[in-house]
């Protein structure tokens, strides 16, 4: 069972360190997480969502500004889905 947070009741991740799993409801991605943190408040400020290193960039000879199309409504950090052991 996957334990959704809801952007709108449950606001956005505070973690940078962490890849989420994250839907609009349709679609379903990963994407990792652009978070500031002031370090003398202890308070984090969440900037958008980076998408995954699958991400395409908006540049076509190198390096570009990426861009993730997904509006996420919805998320959840990977490392607390329950994955089959092999």
């Amino acid at each position: 069972m996957i334990n959704w947070r809801c952007i709108k009741t449950d606001g956005f991740p505070t973690e940078s360190n962490k890849k989420y799993l994250v839907t609009d409801g349709k679609d379903i991605s990963t994407s990792d997480a652009s978070i500031d943190k002031n370090y003398a408040t202890g308070k984090t400020k969440f900037n958008n969502w980076t998408g995954d290193d699958n991400t395409w960039e908006d540049n076509s000879c190198c390096s570009g500004t990426r861009v993730f199309d997904l509006v996420p409504t919805h998320w959840c950090p990977i490392d607390e889905l329950n994955l089959p052991n092999l």
